[in-house]
């Protein structure tokens, strides 16, 4: 019996960690757009180094959710 609620908490508890790498990867997403809106109104000249940057959060968002996904 109190293995069984062990393993239903330690489920949950995996469901949720996985959900919140999920929503860091949505918000890793809009992070990406909102840069992309903002180099088509403002001219900077670090624009590309801002571009790169969001795209590897992002990249590095995916990775990190791949990797919980793998070990838990």
């Amino acid at each position: 019996m109190s293995a069984d609620v062990t393993n239903i908490i330690f489920v949950l508890f995996k469901f949720l960690i996985l959900f919140g790498f999920g929503l860091y990867i949505v918000f890793a997403a809009v992070i990406l757009r909102q840069e992309q809106l903002m180099a088509n109104v403002l001219e900077e000249s670090f624009e590309p180094v801002l571009r790169f940057a969001s795209f590897l959060h992002l990249v590095a968002a995916i990775g990190v959710f791949l990797l919980a996904l793998l070990i838990l």
